[in-house]
């Protein structure tokens, strides 16, 4: 699994997506992991599990 913490996670997951990942869980926000924490969860190419995090 890689986790990448990033400024948007809408913008990253549709840049992954235009870039051949799958998605796993589109954006979310997780107020049970964090106050202001959002995520998605993709599959690159390869099949490895990208987490995506803003806070």
């Amino acid at each position: 699994m890689f986790v990448c913490r990033v400024a948007d996670v809408d913008a990253a997951h549709a840049f992954c997506l235009a870039n051949g990942a799958a998605s796993v869980l589109p954006p979310i926000d997780r107020p049970e992991w964090g106050p202001t924490l959002r995520s998605a969860h993709l599959r690159d190419p390869q099949g490895t599990l990208i987490s995506l995090q803003s806070y």
